[in-house]
């Protein structure tokens, strides 16, 4: 089976999921890809969605046809069976700019992040997006039954009958990741650590102050190292922070840095810092590491955890936040073991076959498997 992925704002943490799941798939993965905006802002506007869908759609004209302009007499070879988007682009749009060459395939969707299952944060411009994106897609998979509910909860106010139609297809399919690479020994480090997850949103900076606040209120030692893909932009933000905060912050790195790893091995819990339901892979590799998960209520690593595991590992707000890692810093530390052994069923060396079997799925040729992290 030939799979197409088409990513229009490929993150490291995207780059992630697709050469895992290429890695260990029965199938031929082809993936299409566009770099994210130079500010790393996951704002997209509408005419920035339709512009990176036209993109795709002419490397998709070449990549068949041996031309970006369409031609007529230039007839498409080497066609996929199946297509999966992903979010960042307008469906739409590029569906009319494919007709021609994609007709009869089917095409799903993938939500790393959906601006309806994080209404608070997003803009008109954003819901209207996925709207039109909605209309024109056979099957959307989200990364979490949180986001699923949400994601359908504002579309149903929108257009109740879409709704219905999206949820009847609607499938819950929760990343896989690979496991940090292996690494030296820890280093020394006696002071409570955090590791903190940003990913450049404006919400994120208030967020890690109201938290940093409460920690710093019980006079009591901490560190956090904050983890961004791009963390020279993250720097300049920090630095805006008041001193007395700053002054707990060891240090900014990527989480595919050498080094993440090894401060990994030294630290007790890692935070998810956006209240957006992000696609949780940095999440999940580093609770493999051991690491107790701390992420917003809704977040798709509910879904890879044990129900009993699930409410210790969500957080409501800033507040909640605070306190949860005030126990979990400088109270008993804590058993990740189970967590650990939840996440290994999600590794892609397991998982990969799942992803594998349900796009089979899309040729009518398989029964879809009942798992039970699924929801149909």
């Amino acid at each position: 089976m030939k799979i197409w992925i088409l990513d229009p704002w490929l993150t490291a943490e995207r780059r992630l999921w697709i050469e895992g799941w290429t890695r260990h798939s029965r199938h031929q993965i082809l993936a299409f890809t566009l770099p994210p905006s130079p500010g790393m802002s996951s704002r997209i506007s509408l005419p920035i969605a339709q512009e990176r869908a036209r993109q795709l759609a002419r490397r998709i004209r070449r990549h068949l046809t041996g031309s970006a302009i369409r031609d007529p007499s230039r007839q498409p070879a080497g066609r996929p069976d199946f297509v999966l988007l992903t979010d960042g682009l307008d469906g739409s749009t590029f569906v009319e700019e494919t007709a021609d060459l994609l007709t009869g395939i089917p095409l799903w969707i993938y939500w790393h992040i959906s601006a309806m299952a994080c209404i608070e944060t997003s803009t008109s411009e954003e819901i209207t997006t996925e709207i039109r994106t909605a209309r024109t897609i056979q099957r959307c998979l989200f990364h979490g039954e949180g986001q699923r509910q949400r994601f359908l909860h504002v579309l149903s106010q929108y257009e109740p009958e879409l709704a219905l139609q999206v949820g009847n297809h609607a499938v819950v399919l929760p990343p896989g990741f690979e496991p940090l690479p292996s690494t030296s020994e820890a280093p020394s480090f006696r002071e409570p650590l955090a590791l903190w997850i940003l990913r450049g949103a404006a919400e994120e900076i208030s967020l890690l102050i109201a938290t940093m606040n409460r920690l710093a209120s019980h006079s009591r030692s901490f560190r956090l190292l904050l983890l961004s893909e791009r963390p020279e932009i993250e720097a300049a933000r920090i630095q805006r922070l008041p001193p007395r905060l700053r002054a707990h912050i060891l240090g900014i790195l990527s989480p595919e840095a050498p080094e993440t790893r090894r401060w990994a091995s030294a630290a007790r819990v890692v935070v998810e810092g956006s209240i957006r339901l992000h696609s949780p892979i940095h999440l999940m590799r580093l609770a493999f590491e051991g690491l107790w998960p701390l992420a917003p209520a809704g977040s798709g690593l509910q879904d890879a955890l044990p129900e009993a595991l699930r409410p210790p590992c969500a957080y409501e707000s800033p507040e909640d936040l605070g306190e949860r890692l005030r126990v979990l810093l400088w109270g008993p530390p804590q058993d990740p073991s189970e967590i650990r052994q939840a996440l290994s069923a999600w590794t892609w060396s397991a998982w990969a076959s799942h992803y594998d079997h349900l796009c089979e799925t899309a040729l009518g040729s398989l029964p879809e498997l009942h798992h039970p992290s699924w929801a149909t």
